[in-house]
């Protein structure tokens, strides 16, 4: 045990055996799909929009809520990426630093994310997207995603897609300034015209 703490001392404890292991269950991996899905949604309903006391309600519980990750103030959804909880701080802050780290590349492998995520963090690959999707929901505007072949959409498939092979897709960074943000306004403006 004590082994254990000292390896593996920055692990989130996520108390949900549905979800916290590497290989899940066909019903987990349905409801833990339902919560990444509202995640990745442009605006946060309350609740992740889940209702009940289903699987996917207390996997929301248990990865989100306990963790101070997702609060609601006056029925404002918010996602909090600095929680009080140390561990689930170092693991979010992680997968950002990733992100991050594709402004100074220009793309980044999401196999080096799943090699610290999963080794050097002691992350289970059933939680891995569930995570990811809470961190892209902040971020999904400022990057691309690729696989082998071309950009891919931020979504629900695309994540299982990369935590079934994480060599096979990058991330890049979107540095937009004001300057490019007005140019690429003015063209949707122009198009919405035609």
């Amino acid at each position: 045990s004590s082994i254990c703490d000292v390896v593996y001392s920055h692990t989130p404890i996520v108390n949900n055996e549905a979800v916290n292991k590497n290989d899940i269950t066909t019903v987990a991996a349905n409801s833990r799909n339902k919560i990444i899905a509202a995640l990745l949604r442009n605006d946060l309903e309350p609740n992740l929009g889940l209702s009940g006391s289903g699987q996917e309600v207390s996997i929301m519980r248990s990865t989100l809520i306990r963790t101070g990750i997702w609060s609601e103030n006056n029925g404002l959804p918010m996602i909090n990426l600095t929680p009080d909880d140390e561990r689930m701080r170092y693991m979010l802050t992680a997968i950002i630093s990733f992100i991050d780290s594709a402004k100074e590349r220009d793309s980044v492998s999401f196999s080096d994310l799943y090699a610290l995520l999963s080794h050097h963090i002691g992350l289970r690959k059933g939680l891995i997207p569930l995570y990811l999707a809470v961190v892209l929901h902040e971020y999904k505007k400022h990057v691309i995603i690729r696989d082998q072949y071309s950009q891919v959409s931020v979504s629900l498939e695309v994540l299982l897609q990369i935590n079934a092979d994480p060599s096979a897709f990058t991330l890049t960074y979107l540095d937009w300034d004001p300057e490019k943000e007005r140019y690429i306004q003015e063209l949707a403006h122009l198009f919405r015209e035609n």
